[in-house]
């Protein structure tokens, strides 16, 4: 991957359930991509090639039990899709219904390096902010970061 995915900001849902895709992340992205339902109640978007590798360590690392459940997880959930010509993603209802979009009128877009995450903003802004500082010093100073 050339650059990693960074920032967020909330865009608008319209009434047919399109969002936009910031324009510094859509090539990025590429003009097919997989969505899938992410970590953390969001829609995960991937690059391909950053979908066959996640999808493939899974299968290389992951012991067979612990794999079904990823796979139901994210593959059973997962749909090949692309951007209009005007930068929006049509939102799978069903994805949407999982992920706390439905009836929404705004989402967060978040770009999570290798992903771009389609959030809740109300779950997002409870995630961001339940992060205490101390905790983000101590995992980094045990990573040696």
């Amino acid at each position: 991957m050339a650059e990693p995915f960074v920032g967020n900001k909330v865009h608008k849902i319209d009434a047919k359930g399109r969002i936009s895709i910031p324009a510094n992340m859509r090539d990025q992205l590429g003009q097919e991509f997989i969505a899938s339902r992410g970590v953390g109640k969001c829609l995960a978007l991937y690059p391909m090639e950053e979908w066959v590798k996640f999808i493939n360590d899974i299968h290389e690392k992951v012991n067979q039990k612990d794999r079904k459940k990823l796979e139901f997880f994210f593959l059973a959930n997962a749909e090949k899709m692309s951007l209009d010509g005007q930068g929006r993603l049509l939102l799978n209802e069903n994805l949407r219904n999982q992920v706390e979009l439905r009836d929404r009128t705004e989402a967060v877009v978040f770009g999570s390096h290798n992903k771009i995450e389609i959030w809740n903003c109300e779950l997002f802004y409870a995630q961001l902010n339940s992060i205490d500082t101390q905790e983000v010093i101590d995992i980094l100073d045990v990573h040696g970061l």
